[in-house]
Order: C-alpha cells, then structure tokens, then sequence
C-alpha cells in the first residue's frame, strides 16, 4: 500500500502504536468517562438532567465514528488509486506526496474551532458542562474540517492525474467502478455521521440556526465530495467520447463521398452491386456512432446514484419526525 496518500487524519491515527479499534474505544471511553460520573453522582432524577447528558455525548460518538470509519475510507481511496494507475498516461504523478501538512490543513482546523466555540456559546450550559462541551466540540469539528479539508485536497490530486491525460475505454467502465465507490462510501460516511448526530438531538435544538447551518453544511458537503470525486473521470469520458466520434464521422464522410461519387457516375458497370458495397461501410459507421453516443460518460452504474440519494432521504425523514414529534409534545 503506498502510505503517501493517506489522508492527514490516517496519517494522524498512524502516529499512535495502537490499532484503529483500540483507539476509538479508548477515545469514547476517556470522553465518556466524566458523562457516566455526572449520571451517577446526580442519579438523573429528572428528564431534563438526562437529555442534558445525552446531548453531551453527541460529540463523544462522532468522534468515535469519525476515527473508526476513516481506515475504511483509506482502503476505498487506495482502490480507486489503484484502478486509476494503469490508465494514467503520467503514472507517477499518482503517487506523489499531495498530503502534507500545510497550511490549508491549519485554516480548516481554525475553522472548525471557530465554529465548534460558536455553537458551545450558544448552548444553555453553564459550569463543568461548558467546558466539556467546549473542548469536544472544538475536537470534533476541527476532525470534521480536516475530514472534509481531506476529501478537497484528494478531489485535486485526481484533477491532476486526469489533466495528465488517462487512457480510457469508453466501452470499459468497470475499471472505474472503485472511484464511483469511493465518492460513494465518502457520501455515505457524512450521511452515516448526520443520522447519528440526530439521534442525540431534541426537537427544539432542531430549530435553531446553528442545527440548520451545520446539517445544510453537511448535507451540501456530502454531495459535493460525491460529485467532485468522479466529476474530472466524467470530462475525461466525454474527451473520450469527442476523440471516439471525429474518428468514426471522419470514417463515415469518408464512404459517403466514395458512394456519392459512384452514384453520380453514369453508365458504370456492376452500378447496383458496388453501390451496395459502398452503402455497407455506412451503415456499420452509423451504428456504431449510435453506440459512442449512447454510451455513458459517468464512471458509476444507475445503482449507485440510487443508493446515494436513498441514503441523502435518511437525515431528511430523521429530522422531519424528531420535528413532528417535538410539535406533538
């Protein structure tokens, strides 16, 4: 495996000597610690106090899903590397160190903290809890931002190899299945993260500005890294597509000029016999023009696409029934 694309947040992981499971335990459990001793110590006596809790384990589970899921997506991302190799006219470009620390990695983690401290100011909490939500928050959205920082800079990298120049089959598009799937599985890992913050949500939370800021980022986020990571295979099969179509038209003007030539010859001998021979090449030119014209340009299957936008209704229908239940309370 070429550990030169592994994202930041991988690269990060990698750091520590301890496997990826090991480490999302451990963090959920250091988060989650102090939660348990408040729920124990103040019993819970009423339901305030325990939706209060259960919110402030939001960030703990997400940053949990955040470290366990991103191995998954490093092995989805390093398939679609290596379908891409072999088709790149320029295949060292493909691996060339693109995730270095820089300073777009420090902007998207000082916003993230920036927007992590807006919305723990705008929570009604006070004390201990403040600064508990304060500092997972500042985590947990300083991830998300490298998270999607990473999806952006992966987005480039591949710009960079199709601009290059990828020797493609308009024909084969199952060599490209695994970047259909990596945009897919980054779509469904932003899906999989708002479903699950919802469930730590309340129906009057769901109301204010900074819930419809944060899943209107996240929705928008998850389709555009799905669009973007297949946009730039798109353009190179509809070059493809161009370069495939002169070529077969340029066949075809080519035996039309020869049979118009013929037919415009009077008293040429065997007239009906060649000019079936010469009819033939247009036919096959022009069936196989409906082929190139037919074929798709999108490196993915209708199934994909379904999945994609099943899993985009699911956040949708959570928050339209936590909403619906909140007005029936």
């Amino acid at each position: 495996m070429h550990k030169r694309n592994q994202t930041l947040i991988n690269q990060l992981i990698g750091f520590l000597a301890v496997p990826p499971a090991a480490l999302v335990f451990m963090v959920a459990a250091v988060l989650l610690l102090p939660l348990l001793l408040a729920a124990c110590a103040v019993g819970l006596t009423t339901t305030a106090a325990a939706q209060g809790l259960w919110r402030l384990a939001m960030a703990p589970a997400l940053l949990a899903f955040i470290l366990g899921v991103h191995p998954w997506l490093q092995s989805r991302w390093q398939l679609a590397v290596d379908a891409v190799r072999p088709l790149a006219r320029a295949p060292e470009i493909v691996d060339q160190d693109f995730m270095a620390f820089r300073l777009g990695a420090w902007v998207a983690l000082v916003l993230g903290a920036a927007l992590a401290v807006w919305i723990s100011q705008s929570a009604a909490l006070a004390g201990w809890r403040f600064v508990y939500a304060l500092v997972t928050n500042i985590a947990l959205f300083s991830l998300m931002a490298l998270a999607i920082y990473d999806g952006l800079r992966r987005t480039r990298h591949l710009k960079r190899v199709v601009a290059a120049g990828l020797a493609l089959d308009l024909f084969d598009r199952q060599l490209l299945m695994p970047l259909a799937r990596f945009g897919q599985s980054v779509s469904l890992t932003f899906v999989g993260g708002i479903c699950l913050s919802l469930l730590f949500q309340s129906a009057a939370t769901l109301y204010t500005l900074q819930s419809l800021v944060i899943y209107s980022i996240l929705i928008v986020v998850a389709l555009t890294l799905f669009v973007s990571s297949i946009w730039r295979i798109h353009v190179a099969l509809l070059a493809a597509q161009d370069r495939e179509l002169a070529t077969v038209r340029q066949h075809w003007d080519r035996a039309r000029s020869e049979l118009r030539r013929h037919l415009a010859q009077d008293g040429a001998a065997g007239r009906a016999e060649d000019a079936a021979r010469l009819y033939n090449p247009l036919v096959v030119f022009g069936a196989y023009e409906r082929l190139v014209l037919d074929a798709s340009t999108w490196p993915f299957n209708p199934k994909i696409v379904k999945e994609v936008a099943a899993s985009l209704v699911a956040p949708v229908l959570i928050y339209g029934v936590k909403v619906a239940v909140g007005l029936s309370a």
